[in-house]
């Protein structure tokens, strides 16, 4: 029971807090207490925001809404707006106290209505519920003759002199008649006007908190405002309407949801900002005069139209180009920006399924994409494999029988999952120098790989198959023999990737997931490549012993000592069918793959100090084999390392340029046995890099034991039981 009520205090602590920073489109806790706290410098004010929100929340709660909106502040951050604005409107009254409750009733209703009615459409309710909540209660209060409305000149005697009561007054309105320059000047009034206030020093201490909680959005909140002066100068507009009603406000929300939140940040979303300020102005214009002979104020209506209907345009594209959505939403821009660049970097020309290459050992590509001899026009994207020896030579012997050559009867394997779609098995083997053009093809196998993807792999052995039609094959079975049928004056393997299931359908191309290359003899692994013609390629070998250390099972509880402290991390998957690590003492997850033959984590939230950050930074990308001194290269994302002096500069430019690379590289240099380890040891680094100046260089190793995994950096161990 006590930890019931702990859970629930905790719900509405962090779902007040929250809807303050989801003013600002954030979560920061530390940013939501300033706004909390700088909101009370007018208590009244204050705590009229305050109950609003504590009292949409209970309301959320006791109704069965999401328990996570509450969390997060989705629900209370309108009833801000809505509580301060009545309190701000209205005196104090028991008749106000009636008006307010049933508010913000009407607030919360509006609030699940618009949410409901526009999630079908994926775009948000921004401050809707607030604007129209405002509306009913300026339509509606004059025929309350117990409501008294603050009338301009009761704020300048009766409410003045209230505020000069409190004892912080004078130091509130200390800055308000110092000289600045006047765009500034409005800048930080308007600033403050979010709060119904009009202290300049508010103004600096939301800026300033802004400034150090998002650098991008610091700049698209002031370049929404600026355009917009510039425009008010330009239409000959009194420059004072910016910060009554909040009417400034407009263009501050409008440059930090357009240019840093609902579009991840970048040049386009910048100038999209700047471009559209002046259709904002227009809106919110003719809002205004449409609806002033009604005794109303448009607020932030201006902002929250023009938005939705920007973003329900972009969301009708076919092509996510130029203004892109962020796949999660970190409530961050900075790390939406890094995390998304690191992204396409490492995934961006990614293919989600990784074939491998249809044989055992080592093969050389006779004939490549866009081959002289045979693969042309549209079944150009093909390859054509042989077994050379070390003379370059395909056959031993006299080369006079199909069987002098090396790849005859060797074994085909299925490059990936599937199922047998079509076996032909209709054309002998060929004597040497002599064709079948009949039968063009020969014997082929067509596997469907069931995601749109075929492969064909043709000349094979004449009643070597080993599999049926319909039969389901898994990546590495051996499905056949290399042979000479068809079209083959000499035993080699045709191998093709197509879009539809017929023999000698038109070629695809289409990477292979890993494999390694020699050429111009050196080993090379290539990853999401094609081999070229003339070199030599083989599959890479994935060992026993690394496949199940890194194996990334959900319900595997990996128990760790840090330092001397004990750690339990359980694996789990999130609603995406996402792999984590979770860290319950530090509260950190990390994001993994193990497709097999690489290990790799694709991100992490939490405690850099965390030893699961060590243990996804030392082991961010590893390869699976024994294979010795082989180097994986990646780039770990700017979330959580940068140079010392560089982050906000970086911060700044980060839409349009990255200047600081943290580049990692693995490189397995002991084995202890190559084909039956039981210990094997990694050497990683990470190296930063600005403006293409190495500043630090972090150097780890990873020993990989039986049943254990340690790790070494500088006075720091790791040690994780994986058995």
């Amino acid at each position: 029971m006590k930890s019931q009520i702990q859970s629930i205090g905790e719900l509405h602590l962090n779902g007040t807090i929250n809807s303050y920073a989801q003013i600002f489109f954030s979560q920061d806790r530390w940013y939501a207490v300033i706004l909390l706290t700088v909101s009370m410098l007018d208590y009244r004010l204050g705590l009229g925001g305050l109950t609003a929100v504590v009292l949409t929340n209970l309301m959320a709660h006791l109704l069965g809404f999401s328990k996570e909106k509450i969390r997060t502040g989705l629900y209370g951050f309108n009833a801000v707006f809505i509580g301060i604005s009545m309190v701000y409107k209205f005196h104090v009254n028991p008749a106000l106290f009636v008006l307010f409750f049933f508010s913000v009733i009407l607030g919360f209703m509006l609030t699940i209505w618009f949410e409901t009615l526009l999630s079908k459409y994926k775009v948000p309710i921004l401050t809707l519920p607030f604007v129209f909540t405002l509306f009913v209660v300026d339509l509606s209060f004059k025929t309350f003759t117990h409501i008294q409305p603050i009338l301009p000149f009761d704020r300048f005697t009766i409410v003045l002199a209230e505020q000069m009561k409190v004892p912080w007054y004078n130091a509130v309105h200390f800055f308000d008649n110092t000289e600045i320059p006047q765009m500034l000047y409005f800048y930080l009034k308007t600033m403050a006007s979010i709060f119904f206030t009009d202290s300049i020093l508010v103004g600096v201490i939301v800026v300033i908190a802004l400034l150090f909680h998002s650098r991008i959005k610091s700049t698209v909140a002031f370049l929404g405002f600026f355009f917009a002066f510039v425009t008010s100068k330009m239409m000959g507009v009194d420059i004072q309407q910016l910060t009554q009603n909040l009417a400034g406000v407009n263009y501050i929300f409008w440059g930090m949801a357009i240019g840093s939140f609902f579009i991840i940040p970048n040049a386009y979303s910048y100038l999209l900002v700047v471009g559209l300020t002046p259709v904002l102005f227009l809106f919110y214009t003719g809002i205004e005069n449409l609806i002033l002979n009604m005794g109303l104020s448009s607020y932030t209506l201006s902002f929250s139209l023009l938005s939705i209907l920007l973003l329900f345009i972009l969301r009708q594209r076919s092509l996510n180009r130029f203004f892109v959505f962020p796949y999660i939403q970190y409530y961050n821009p900075e790390k939406t920006v890094y995390k998304n660049v690191n992204y396409m970097q490492r995934f961006g020309q990614e293919t989600l399924f990784k074939m491998q290459l249809p044989f055992l050992d080592k093969w050389t590509v006779s004939q490549g994409y866009d081959g002289a001899i045979t693969h042309l026009g549209a079944w150009g994207k093909a390859l054509d494999f042989v077994i050379m020896d070390e003379e370059g030579s395909t056959c031993f012997g006299r080369c006079a029988q199909k069987e002098d050559f090396y790849c005859y009867n060797k074994p085909v394997l299925a490059p990936a999952d599937g199922y047998v779609y079509t076996i032909s098995n209709i054309a002998g083997d060929n004597e040497i120098n002599q064709v079948d053009t009949r039968k063009n093809w020969g014997n082929t196998i067509i596997i469907n790989h069931l995601n749109g993807l075929y492969t064909q792999i043709s000349h094979l052995k004449k009643d070597s198959f080993k599999v049926r039609t319909g039969d389901f094959v898994t990546k590495g079975t051996v499905v056949a023999a290399c042979g000479n049928s068809g079209r083959s004056p000499e035993p080699h393997l045709h191998f093709q990737v197509q879009l539809t299931p017929e023999i000698g359908a038109a070629t695809h191309p289409y990477p292979i997931g890993y494999f390694f290359e020699k050429a111009k003899g050196k080993r090379v692994l290539r990853i999401g490549e094609v081999p070229q013609e003339n070199s030599t390629a083989w599959n890479v070998v994935a060992s026993g012993l690394l496949l199940d250390a890194f194996e990334a099972k959900p319900g595997k509880l990996l128990r760790v000592k840090y330092n001397g402290e004990d750690f339990m991390w359980p694996v789990a998957t999130d609603a995406y069918n996402k792999t984590y690590i979770y860290c319950r003492k530090t509260k950190s997850m990390a994001y993994l793959e193990n497709d097999g033959t690489m290990f790799y984590f694709t991100d992490f939230e939490g405690k850099k100090s965390s030893p699961l950050y060590l243990f996804y930074r030392s082991c961010f990308k590893l390869l699976l084999s024994c294979e010795k001194e082989i180097p994986v290269k990646d780039f770990v994302p700017l979330t959580k390392e940068h140079p010392t002096g560089t982050r906000w500069i970086q911060d700044l430019l980060a839409p349009f340029v990255i200047f600081t690379r943290i580049k990692y590289r693995s490189e397995l240099i002991e084995v202890d046995n190559m084909h039956f380890p039981e210990k094997v040891v990694y050497l990683t680094q990470t190296n930063t890099v600005s403006f293409h100046f190495k500043n630090r260089r972090k150097e780890t190793s990873v020993t990989v034991l039986k049943n254990s995994i340690e790790i070494h950096f500088q006075n720091e161990k790791l040690c994780i039981d994986w058995a």
